[in-house]
């Protein structure tokens, strides 16, 4: 759902929670994102064959909430008000489970089927052949609160970077995408001592010059780019001149940044300041964009083939700035494995606070998790009261909403 960054991720949500449960990960043939992405099984296909009932089998399937409900209801029934299925009986709860599920994890539902992540849920879900997975969420954070996945990813991925690594088997672009994103990376960055990847997400869809002063702000403090001396101003034939635009394949860069955002003022605004102004290390720096599409037209495979670029672009830099809220830059520093910078009070420029900061997610976060969710089938214990407190691998997101795997 949503935009590709939200695709992207929910994708490698779905595949992560395919092999915790041993099944087979297929995709929606409605996707398309087949379109962008090579298959990643050898002699087979991740895509429905076309002749596949997918929409009455998915209309005809029972929701997890109302699942869950009915079978607490029984349990009551059963055993006398108690919520508690005996050991001993599990197995036949199981095999009376619905043959096919749906679970809706998504913003704006209802967000009952975030029982989706109580322990017992899951041992009942075992019993289901058609499990419909539709998400826009980054859900792998709430895979933890299930003891037998915890111990697997924990086994997995001790360094709690399991987005990064399925992210980089799992997304890989088609030939002739792969040719367009590793042309520019060559043409602007391959060879350049320092890279920076810049995510500056256009919420409103105009460009605000606030956001491209808090840019300038935030690269400087954290010592991204030196500071430019505003006193001594060069004109741009000038600057040309000097070499600090770029005039030349050859040109000798030392510090390489990539903006990525709809709107290419961002890029324009920080490109003149250092090419208009000496800096202080006298460092060359070149400031570029993959693409500047003004407003996100998801589903117009042109603009998605550009947004699947510039997440592998920005995954390529040393270091990150992105933008809070934003899946694509998310996407991008958790495929990077890096853990990244965050603007703070975006799009408002506090002069006296810093303009960004170091995040503690080295990927995207759960944004609409489950809070105060009990897990009716479970002991007490095992209810979601309280997500940050409840395993160590995650914890809440700094200056980002929702819940992170904090990186080992």
């Amino acid at each position: 759902m949503d935009g590709m960054g939200n695709q992207l991720l929910s994708l490698v949500c779905a595949f992560l929670y395919s092999l915790l449960t041993n099944r087979t990960m297929l995709i929606s043939r409605q996707s398309h994102i087949d379109q962008f992405l090579c298959n990643p099984f050898p002699s087979s296909s991740w895509v429905l064959p076309a002749d596949f009932p997918e929409m009455e089998l998915r209309r005809g399937s029972t929701r997890v909430h109302a699942y869950l409900q009915k079978t607490l209801d029984a349990v009551n029934e059963k055993y006398g008000g108690s919520n508690t299925i005996p050991p001993s009986d599990l197995s036949s709860f199981i095999d009376a489970a619905p043959k096919r599920l749906y679970a809706f994890i998504i913003c704006c539902d209802e967000r009952r089927d975030h029982q989706f992540f109580c322990p017992t849920a899951q041992k009942l879900f075992s019993g289901v052949n058609w499990f419909f997975y539709h998400s826009h969420e980054y859900t792998l954070p709430g895979f933890y609160f299930i003891p037998e996945f915890r111990d697997k990813l924990n086994d997995w991925f001790p360094h709690h970077d399991g987005f990064m690594h399925t992210s980089r088997y799992l997304l890989n672009p088609h030939n002739f995408l792969w040719a367009e994103i590793t042309q520019f990376y060559k043409q602007h960055m391959d060879g350049v001592p320092k890279q920076i990847g810049i995510q500056a997400r256009s919420w409103r869809g105009d460009y605000q010059p606030s956001i491209s002063q808090q840019i300038s702000r935030c690269a400087v403090e954290q010592n991204l780019l030196p500071k430019a001396i505003a006193e001594a101003k060069l004109n741009v034939t000038e600057a040309l001149e000097k070499g600090s635009i770029q005039s030349g394949e050859n040109r000798h860069i030392d510090v390489s940044v990539l903006v990525a955002s709809l709107r290419g003022e961002y890029r324009d605004n920080l490109a003149m300041e250092y090419a208009t102004h000496p800096n202080v290390d006298n460092l060359s720096v070149s400031v570029v964009s993959a693409s500047n599409e003004l407003r996100q037209k998801t589903g117009d495979p042109e603009h998605d083939e550009k947004a699947i670029a510039d997440i592998w672009l920005l995954s390529f830099m040393h270091d990150l700035v992105t933008t809070p809220f934003s899946t694509f830059g998310s996407t991008a520093s958790g495929m990077a494995g890096i853990v990244p910078l965050l603007f703070i009070n975006y799009g408002d420029d506090k002069l006296n606070e810093p303009a960004c900061g170091r995040t503690n997610a080295g990927g995207p976060c759960f944004i609409v998790y489950p809070k105060n969710q009990p897990c009716d089938l479970d002991p007490p214990r095992a209810s979601i009261f309280d997500p940050d407190q409840k395993v160590p691998e995650v914890k809440m997101c700094a200056f980002n909403p929702g819940l992170g795997i904090v990186t080992a």
